[in-house]
């Protein structure tokens, strides 16, 4: 059986979430604050927390403690202010990992509850995490990366900030690098000012996906070509979001095409010998998949290890996800289906754009009707508008 704890001082709010589900479904404890919930918290183990944050800093606070003593427990805010419902995020980047209006219906919220335990057990499924401990090349996240955390949600200024990311010549190299590119197209040697172009939710991720591309274990050919490929995907889903669908991204999730293929960057590092297989098979075998080749071959696939990480790394739910689900967009159960359905679009035309015959390019066309959209809609956007910038 599930378990949740809901920590409110809505007495009302917590008695409505109980008689409304089933105790065959959910154990559920309230609590009117942190203090009463650590408790019950040191005695049990809870799949879900959900925090009534009455104001942003008690939000911030409970959240923190959470994050820093329950890792383990995944941390819901329910908030009166109208949160990003596409994404279930808040505005201002905090511990929160998925967010949503108080105001939504209970059954609702335990919909959006259990999707997020089904996504979250895959990701720490047990032969993966056993697999997981056989890997000799696995990234860490950089020290400097929760410095940056850190100094963003203490409002901390860009000058600090560029100071504090010079220490690192290899990650500032690459911010730089971003920057200049024909989608910034910042012209620039100041980190400040690239900071101020590419934004700083863009630089911690790039502090990250520096980190995975790093890694001693990876072929320098490789390392290139996946590089540019992120690169790639992440302008034309920040393009189509802005272009196609006229909205913008949650700035928490403006990074998620960097961040979107790290499985592929570890499994290569680990599996040399498996990956140059399962490209010759794909490649002697239309119909085969690489991600099924994969999980058939080494016990998992990119996807699932890319969640894993993300997930261990603390990263925002949206962008687990769409590390696991990239190759997968309509399965019903993903929360953030048109993010996932873009991330698979914005993957397949960044290897169109390198001119890349590629072993993964597997496009899934129901995706374009599911967004409101035309097959040939999205091919006009992206030989007018998207191939200049690549």
């Amino acid at each position: 059986m599930n378990k949740a704890i809901i920590i409110s001082k809505d007495s009302e709010y917590i008695r409505k979430v109980e008689q409304r589900i089933s105790a065959h479904r959910f154990k559920i404890l309230g609590a009117p604050d942190f203090e009463s919930a650590q408790g019950v918290l040191d005695r049990e183990n809870f799949d879900i927390a959900i925090v009534d944050a009455e104001t942003d800093e008690l939000e911030k606070s409970i959240l923190l403690l959470l994050k820093t003593n329950y890792p383990n427990t995944i941390r819901l805010s329910v908030t009166e202010v109208q949160s990003n419902i596409e994404h279930y995020l808040p505005k201002k980047l905090n511990h929160t990992q998925i967010q949503c209006s108080k105001s939504i219906s209970i059954d609702e919220l335990f919909v959006l509850i259990e999707k997020v335990l089904e996504i979250e057990a895959k990701v720490k499924d047990k032969n993966l995490v056993n697999l997981m401990s056989t890997l000799r090349h696995l990234p860490t996240v950089p020290q400097v990366y929760f410095e940056m955390t850190n100094m963003i949600m203490g409002d901390a200024s860009v000058d600090d900030i560029a100071r504090k990311l010079e220490d690192d010549p290899a990650i500032t190299s690459n911010i730089l690098k971003l920057a200049n590119t024909a989608f910034y197209n910042a012209k620039t040697g100041s980190i400040r000012q690239a900071i101020m172009y590419i934004g700083l939710i863009n630089v911690k991720n790039i502090i990250l996906t520096s980190a995975v591309f790093g890694n001693d274990g990876l072929d320098p050919r490789a390392r290139e070509i996946h590089w540019e490929h992120v690169k790639i995907t992440n302008k034309i889903l920040g393009m189509f979001y802005q272009e196609i669908l006229g909205k913008k991204l949650n700035n928490n999730i403006s990074s998620v095409g960097l961040l979107h293929d790290i499985g592929s960057i570890v499994l290569m590092s680990n599996y040399p010998t498996e990956f140059d297989q399962i490209i010759k098979r794909v490649r002697a075998d239309k119909t085969l998949k690489f991600h099924d080749l994969e999980a058939e071959m080494i016990g998992f696939s990119h996807e699932q290890l890319g969640g894993y990480l993300l997930d261990l790394w603390g990263l925002p739910f949206p962008i687990i996800e769409a590390a696991l689900c990239h190759h997968d967009p309509m399965n019903p159960q993903i929360v953030n289906q048109e993010l996932v359905k873009a991330v698979h679009i914005a993957n397949h035309y960044a290897w169109k754009a390198m001119n890349y015959v590629k072993y993964d390019n597997y496009l899934n066309r129901d995706v374009f009707e599911s967004l409101g959209i035309t097959e040939i809609q999205f091919n006009h956007f992206f030989e007018t508008k998207v191939k200049k910038f690549v």
